[in-house]
């Protein structure tokens, strides 16, 4: 096999590529991957695994951050970001293997042949019988991340098949030689496209153990390991490999593939008053007094103040949402006439649970706009 030259390509998020990026990787930065956690379960308990210690080892499915029980919430999460993929881990997804065909074969079924589907093993699971399956339903993309030779051996059974066969790695500073020496077991077998290196990633999970291997973290407002990159890059830059290496850096998890994820669905499931700020809705809510009938209230809105009835949302609780310029507008009827303690402008992720991201009260920053505007006319 010719190698062919191949130049190291800057990415957005801190991230590189020397080759062709795999599918998976550009539907995951275009944020347009669901995200599917088959299982908590895996049997090879790296030290560097950063799956968080609740969803660890448990019997638990995940679509994005929502907890399933069947197909529908996999339907719903898909439509909230019109997803054009979805990255199928866990935990090992071997693990439970007929599960993870089960939901691969619906989604295939559900969105399509163009619905791209990669996963994430070690391989210990990854038998012939196994991957037949796993082929047999549509899986798209397979990506490896052996922990002996006996897993090695899986990915040259995967390559059978005529799907896209890969390997994803942490890069660990020290392991140089290792990684190395990995990369051209890669290339021994001509037929693999592609490793994934990513910037080792210090997590509540892991990072008690990280700091006992004598790994510290870039910076005390970063979450990424020292000398991960700097390997990385060395290791691209010395090489010249017919795969294609592309490194993935801490950054772009949250900037690239998080945030677009968040705008995408964000444009979906947003009502007519919630506003988009950089991936997140942005609102206001308040409570009204106990004597006050919120149907009543909002007539009043409609009628006298020509607020939009779409504009207006009443909740379970009681509570009213509207959009925060609105809620600013107004904030003086809604003080003085209807007596409302105070309005929250609401942040928060688009997402299931609908995570609550930041909170400003425009009470307070009413009476720090009265005491700045005395302290100037003084």
């Amino acid at each position: 096999m010719i190698n062919v030259k191949k130049k190291i390509r800057a990415l957005e998020g801190g991230s590189f590529v020397k080759g062709q990026l795999p599918p998976g990787c550009i539907n995951c930065r275009k944020g347009a991957e669901l995200f599917f956690l088959a299982t908590g379960k895996c049997h090879e308990n790296c030290y560097y695994c950063s799956l968080s210690k609740a969803r660890r080892g448990g019997d638990i499915i995940l679509a994005n951050e929502r907890p399933i029980t069947n197909f529908s919430g996999v339907m719903l999460e898909t439509t909230n970001m019109n997803a054009l993929g979805a990255a199928i881990t866990g935990g090992d997804p071997l693990h439970c293997i007929d599960l993870t065909v089960d939901y691969i074969q619906k989604m295939k079924k559900e969105f399509g042949e163009k619905f791209h589907i990669h996963l994430y093993t070690p391989g210990r699971y990854a038998s012939e019988e196994n991957l037949k399956k796993l082929y047999d339903v549509g899986l798209d993309e397979i990506r490896f991340h052996p922990q002996n030779k006996e897993q090695e051996k899986a990915i040259e059974r995967a390559l059978f098949y005529p799907w896209l066969v890969g390997a994803e790695i942490p890069v660990i500073p020290g392991n140089k030689k290792e990684t190395i020496k990995f990369l051209q077991l890669l290339e021994n077998l001509e037929r693999v496209k592609f490793c994934n290196m990513n910037e080792l990633e210090a997590t509540e999970a892991n990072f008690e153990k990280l700091k006992e291997k004598g790994l510290e973290l870039k910076s005390e407002d970063s979450s990424s390991i020292a000398g991960s990159e700097e390997l990385t890059l060395e290791i691209m830059e010395e090489t010249d490999f017919n795969i294609s290496l592309h490194y993935c850096s801490a950054l772009t998890k949250d900037a690239v593939q998080f945030r677009n994820r968040l705008i995408r669905t964000a444009k979906i499931v947003r009502k007519p008053y919630e506003e988009i700020q950089d991936g997140m809705i942005v609102k206001a809510v308040f409570e009204l007094p106990e004597y006050f009938i919120a149907e009543e209230f909002i007539d009043i809105l409609i009628e006298e103040y020509e607020v939009e009835q779409e504009m207006v949302f009443l909740r379970d609780d009681k509570k009213i949402e509207t959009s925060w310029y609105m809620a600013d507008v107004l904030k003086e009827i809604l003080f003085n006439r209807f007596d409302i303690a105070d309005i929250s402008i609401i942040y928060e992720y688009p997402t299931y649970g609908r995570i609550v991201i930041a909170k400003t009260s425009l009470r307070e920053l009413e009476l720090l706009e009265g005491l700045t505007s005395g302290e100037q006319e003084d």
